[in-house]
């Protein structure tokens, strides 16, 4: 279901302030991450799929979202770089020079200088934020209720958690989690079995599939670590995995990422395009590291937090 906004405006006002402040701060968090995600993807990172938004900015330096303003009408006080009137205002930041840049969302491509590819990816990611908000709304309007049978987890998602702290209705992508995790919870999944939080001798079956580990990207660029190597991370990136996660970055992937990227550390990748590296700084992190808790983030990545 598609609101105009109109019918938006009149939703969101059935609502408390609480849920509506909530919702808008949701709305902005899930704008910056579409944008950052378009913005990284553009220039080839490649990105675990719970990434926040934090974590992949620390990847970029250039332009990053930093809000979206709504006058409740086209209003003068709100222009567009190019001077039309708005409703709606965003806003970014360049990371480098500091310039802030404000525009409607149909002049993204005119202001910023950048292509049509990572314009239409922008725009999908923002209609996807509104198509769930617009998901909320229409449940929250038919008084929605969760069957008390998803609950019976052994661990509710904090997104989750925090949508049911508000009254608010869940999403069906956050139903589908809840179901899955009760399933899995009735019938243990084998391959939830293998996830193990250390590692053995022999070739981990989970994250660290041997398959993936023989098909190996052939990019010039891209020399491959030798077998001896593959658990162990080189001593000079231990300092920098370390400030990384003083900063906060919890991701092993955007870790990788970063390390590349601002460190030189080896790029080799799988043909799936997770880095050689990714493995021997898990290994370290949980060898080195026992005050972070690691946490599996589906079968790509691992988060690591206190």
């Amino acid at each position: 279901m598609r609101f105009t906004i109109e019918e938006r405006d009149h939703l969101l006002q059935n609502l408390n302030h609480h849920q509506r402040a909530f919702l808008t701060d949701t709305m902005i968090r899930g704008r910056r991450t579409a944008f950052a995600n378009a913005m990284a993807k553009q220039k080839g990172f490649h990105l675990p799929d719970d990434a926040s938004f934090e974590e992949i900015e620390a990847l970029l330096e250039d332009w990053i979202y930093v809000s979206t303003y709504d006058a409740g009408y086209v209003s003068h006080d709100l222009r567009c770089e190019c001077g039309r009137p708005l409703r709606y205002q965003h806003r970014v930041e360049h990371k480098t020079t500091g310039e802030v840049k404000k525009f409607g969302i149909e002049h993204l491509k005119e202001h910023l200088g950048i292509d049509a590819a990572v314009v239409a990816a922008v725009k999908k990611g923002f209609d996807a934020i509104d198509y769930e908000l617009d998901e909320i709304l229409a449940k929250a309007a038919s008084n929605w209720r969760l069957d008390p049978e998803f609950l019976q987890v052994d661990e509710i998602p904090s997104d989750i958690q925090t949508h049911l702290d508000h009254g608010l209705p869940l999403l069906e992508r956050q139903i589908a989690r809840l179901r899955d995790r009760r399933r899995k919870r009735v019938k243990p999944d084998l391959q939830q079995a293998n996830v193990a939080p250390a590692y053995q001798n022999q070739a981990p079956r989970d994250l660290f599939e041997w398959q993936e580990m023989q098909q190996i990207s052939t990019s010039d660029q891209a020399p491959q670590i030798p077998i001896s190597d593959l658990f162990r991370l080189p001593d000079r990136l231990h300092k920098h995995v370390q400030h990384y996660l003083n900063r906060g970055i919890k991701s092993a992937r955007i870790i990788c990422e970063l390390l590349i990227k601002e460190h030189g550390a080896p790029n080799a990748r799988y043909i799936t395009g997770k880095p050689h590296l990714f493995v021997p700084l898990c290994k370290h992190i949980e060898n080195h590291h026992s005050d972070y808790n690691m946490k599996p983030l589906g079968a790509d990545d691992r988060s690591y937090q206190k």
